[in-house]
């Protein structure tokens, strides 16, 4: 009898669980998705590779929404922390600006060239440096929303959970974070320990479920009704933990797996752009 390492998982079950690109139609999607963001990248990008810090990785892409001070989300992109890039979820952004909302498409160094902690502080240089320089980009100070995708996700409410617990949060007025993981300690029992490396102190301290000390400004969470058993536990779970604490919305898009979550953000009508207007 193989032994169980998580819940009922086996190990070879936990690394799937874990595991995005397992079908045709997985990587399929995934394809798409990053045709589509590059595609709208090239054509629609006000300016591509800004600098927010001092590494040559520390850039962004910026959408420009009509108007001279517009709300923005800031959004980090996935890639399991090890790889992608600003281009990799502009598709989003094509939404963002139907909505008058700028978009602030940042990417960071990545492992191996630096570790998930530092990533973490890069993230938060970004949201800061657009903060502070928020004139420069056309954006209100006042109404910016923290974001991202699959890793991204928990890049953004590791974010956030880092702002709140330092009394940081000025201009930060919601979250949304999709198909994302808010419990580490899962995944450092999956074959993504072997690139993470976290000891158990940093384990626990970069998940967001697990450090939630202080109140986090309305967030929404979103995945795939297609995910894994195990991405759509770590939503609930990190639901149920917000909602003590703050206004939360969730969202499930029906069929969808990691990668195709994202054409049911673009419909203008989502509950997600009802939470989002509704706080930016």
């Amino acid at each position: 009898m193989t032994d169980k390492i998580f819940r009922d998982y086996t190990q070879e079950e936990l690394d799937l669980q874990y595991t995005n690109l397992v079908t045709d139609h997985d990587r399929e999607t995934q394809q798409d998705l990053q045709a589509r963001s590059g595609a709208y990248a090239e054509a629609r990008a006000d300016e591509r590779d800004l600098a927010y810090g001092d590494d040559p990785a520390d850039r962004f892409d910026l959408y420009r929404a009509a108007g001279t001070s517009n709300p923005a989300i800031i959004f980090a992109h996935g890639g399991q922390w090890q790889r992608g890039n600003a281009a990799a979820t502009a598709a989003w952004a094509e939404a963002a600006l139907e909505h008058g909302v700028s978009f602030v498409a940042g990417t960071f160094p990545m492992i191996p060239q630096v570790r998930l902690p530092d990533i973490v502080d890069h993230l938060t240089a970004l949201v800061r440096h657009i903060r502070s320089s928020a004139d420069d980009y056309g954006i209100d100070p006042t109404r910016l929303c923290i974001a991202g995708h699959s890793s991204g996700a928990h890049l953004a409410a590791a974010v956030l959970v880092r702002l709140a617990n330092e009394g940081d949060l000025d201009g930060i007025v919601c979250g949304l974070t999709v198909s994302g993981n808010y419990d580490l300690r899962p995944l450092m029992l999956s074959y993504r320990r072997d690139y993470l490396k976290l000891s158990e102190a940093e384990t626990t301290a970069l998940s967001p479920l697990l450090t939630l000390d202080r109140k986090l400004p309305p967030h929404m969470i979103v995945h795939g009704g297609d995910e894994s058993d195990e991405f759509k536990r770590q939503a609930s779970t990190f639901h149920a933990a917000l909602d003590e604490q703050t206004e939360t919305g969730f969202h499930v898009v029906p069929g969808a797996n990691h990668f195709a979550v994202f054409a049911g953000l673009e419909d203008p009508a989502s509950p997600v752009w009802e939470f989002l207007n509704r706080h930016l």
